[in-house]
């Protein structure tokens, strides 16, 4: 918990530092409601409130080079699903240091993605088509170090965290281990081999400040390998991934697909088509989560995108389903 709080500390002072060899202040705007059969009008997805935030981004060099990257990357949230009291709440999403040990290997430390399928090479941070992680980990991001490098042809990650997610706890001796190898991001075609070992904590929301809820103080034993791949043809972006493990005494299996069409003639113009699936218990009939999302977003310019995004939940909690439409206006620009 100290070394957290320092880690914030430290990057809170980098922001206000003016001699940084690259520096970056973007700021963030994130509008997002819609309507759901089963909750009636709504104002959040999954991972996205309404917010206002920042990302301060910065690179520190010396005569040999730069030697050290910084991120903090926060949101005000206000869920209107909650009371007056609890409405409000603070995320903290990108807020680590990574320092570059040599020979292409860099040493991260704070919260970052764990290095698990494709969420540690996508920015899902403000989209509201999103990748497994939230159902197979729990949540994209949690507290640690990682090591990242390349080898020859390959890059290489593994993280050790603390398995608690968007707030800083640890309880009932959690942590989480992930690794990934897999091809250059640079590349068109890019696939990826994960494992993950972890004892887990379940909480809902996305809040750091005050603590999200748990669902359990008791941990959940995570085991899972996983491939993902995504491949880049003209107008076309496809992804996908697989991950197979076990939850406890329980078998799961998660899958996702998708297609990205973007306009040749009309560029800011992106259509985008998904479906995914989490088996929570493969001995059991229903214990499946599976959902079939159509989007479609228009940049009206270079930091302000408009979306709209209809989807189909085939089998919720219960065996009931569920239609929902999100509308969502985001800007992110300097």
């Amino acid at each position: 918990m100290k070394i957290i709080i320092l880690i914030i500390s430290f990057l809170i002072v980098f922001s206000f530092y003016k001699n940084a060899a690259a520096e970056y202040f973007y700021k963030e705007i994130n509008l997002i409601g819609g309507y759901s059969d089963m909750d009636k009008w709504i104002g959040k997805s999954e991972t996205l409130s309404n917010s206002v935030g920042f990302e301060d981004f910065r690179k520190f060099s010396n005569e040999y080079g730069d030697f050290l990257t910084s991120d903090l990357q926060m949101r005000l949230a206000y869920d209107s699903t909650e009371n007056s009291q609890e409405a409000w709440a603070l995320e903290v999403h990108n807020a680590w240091l990574a320092y570059k040990l040599g020979l292409g290997r860099d040493l991260k430390i704070g919260h970052f993605d764990p290095e698990f399928g494709l969420e540690p090479i996508l920015d899902t941070h403000g989209t509201i088509l999103q990748t497994l992680a939230m159902k197979d980990i729990g949540f994209n991001k949690d507290w640690g170090v990682a090591l990242e490098g390349s080898l020859s042809e390959l890059d290489y990650k593994a993280a050790l965290q603390i398995g608690s997610g968007m707030s800083v706890r640890h309880r009932d001796g959690s942590y989480l281990f992930t690794t990934r190898i897999g091809t250059p991001t640079t590349n068109n075609l890019q696939y990826g081999l994960s494992l993950m070992r972890g004892e887990v904590l379940q909480s809902e929301g996305m809040s750091t400040f005050p603590l999200d809820d748990l669902l359990s103080d008791k941990v959940v034993t995570k085991n899972r390998i996983g491939l993902d791949g995504q491949y880049l043809f003209t107008s076309y972006l496809f992804k996908g991934e697989v991950a197979y493990g076990r939850n406890d005494d329980d078998d799961v299996l998660g899958y996702l697909g998708e297609v990205d069409y973007t306009l040749p003639r009309n560029q800011k113009i992106q259509m985008e088509l998904q479906f995914q699936s989490w088996i929570n218990d493969l001995t059991e009939d229903k214990s499946d989560d599976s959902t079939l999302i159509a989007g479609l977003s228009y940049k009206l310019n270079q930091n302000t995108t408009l979306r709209v995004a209809f989807s189909h939940d085939f089998n919720l909690m219960e065996g009931r389903e569920d239609d929902k439409i999100l509308v969502q206006f985001y800007y992110f620009g300097i």
